[in-house]
């Protein structure tokens, strides 16, 4: 009779756990180069102008007052102020700084207006539709993303 020798195959929990790790790891550091962050760029560009123009119309609406947005395509940026060349700022709430937001030159700003206002009661001034288009100049399968912000209302959708 042959004894029999119990042998188990498999890894154990120790080495399961650092397999995990290092791929966790190599997927953190190597992930955002096949991916690239151009996408991400377009999207957070979108999302901040359409804040700016929100955040312009509220604060305008609170303190009774007329708040300019000017969305500067060349320097792809957007401020907000008191007057129309953002020399007596808005102040971000999140920075205490001027209201002042930039993006990458992955992004491409098209406007068909560059400056709007808000008045007191949160209309646009002048009393115009405004079509702002965010572009990916890097990928250009990606669509392209656009805010439309309506007349009368001043609605941002």
């Amino acid at each position: 009779m042959s004894p029999h020798i119990n042998v188990q195959k498999g890894f154990t929990l120790v080495e399961l756990i650092a397999v995990i790790t290092i791929m966790g790891l190599l997927a953190a550091i190597a992930g955002p180069k096949f991916i690239g962050n151009d996408v991400f760029e377009v999207s957070s560009a979108h999302g901040s102008i359409a804040a700016a123009l929100r955040y312009a119309q509220k604060t305008a609406i609170a303190q009774r007052t007329t708040v300019y947005a000017r969305v500067n395509t060349s320097g792809r940026s957007i401020c907000l102020g008191y007057n129309n060349n953002c020399t007596i700022p808005v102040i971000d709430p999140a920075t205490r700084d001027p209201y002042q937001k930039r993006f990458s030159s992955h992004v491409r700003l098209t406007a068909s207006r560059r400056l709007i206002a808000f008045d007191g009661l949160g209309r646009p001034v002048p009393n115009v539709s405004v079509r702002y288009t965010i572009q990916n100049t890097v990928d250009r399968q990606q669509p392209d993303k656009v805010i439309q912000l309506e007349a009368e209302t001043g609605y941002v959708r």
